[in-house]
């Protein structure tokens, strides 16, 4: 049975895991960010989630907390990064970790939630690229930058550059 909770500092190993199994080359680069988030006192406050099946984590995604410049008085989160362990890919495990973060994250007073990823797969999920917002650097799929208004916002009001935690402000993982 699938069990969604918080992750715990014993969990990071598997967390790294889970990883390196869902993106093959890109697994070391993503399993460093994933734990360098986990460590990193500029992403808080954050949310990281585990997806528990008999006993061994198969997901992980962690939202940390982002500032849009020019916006103040609206609490932003990235999601970044998502990963279901390759085996256990196409089952909703990732809707699942979407879902109960976004619902933690709501039920926090969070106004927005951004992601850089295929819009195919989050769009399922809500996120949108009709925004305003910026990311830190230039992108080459701009379609993939997307966010999505969690509550006390409208998504097309908000403007201005995003900025984010240390470990994820760096340009190639953009």
């Amino acid at each position: 049975m699938l069990q969604i909770r918080e992750a715990c500092p014993a969990d990071y190993p598997s967390i790294a895991d889970v990883h390196l199994d869902a993106f093959g080359a890109e697994g070391p680069t993503v399993a460093e960010l994933a734990l360098a988030l986990l460590a990193d006192e500029s992403a808080r406050p954050q949310l990281a989630l585990v997806a528990e099946e008999d006993g061994k984590v198969i997901g992980s995604i962690i939202f940390s907390s982002v500032q849009v410049d020019g916006a103040k008085d609206v609490t932003a989160s990235i999601l970044a990064p998502l990963a279901v362990a390759r085996g256990r890919q196409r089952r909703g495990v990732g809707r699942e970790l979407i879902a109960s973060g976004l619902d933690v994250l709501r039920r926090g007073g969070a106004n927005l939630v951004f992601v850089l990823g295929d819009p195919r797969y989050y769009e399922r999920h809500g996120f949108s690229a009709g925004h305003g917002v910026r990311a830190p650097y230039d992108l080459p799929y701009p379609e993939a930058w997307m966010a999505q208004a969690l509550q006390g916002v409208e998504l097309d009001r908000v403007s201005g550059r995003l900025r984010c935690a240390r470990s994820l402000d760096r340009p190639e993982l953009w």
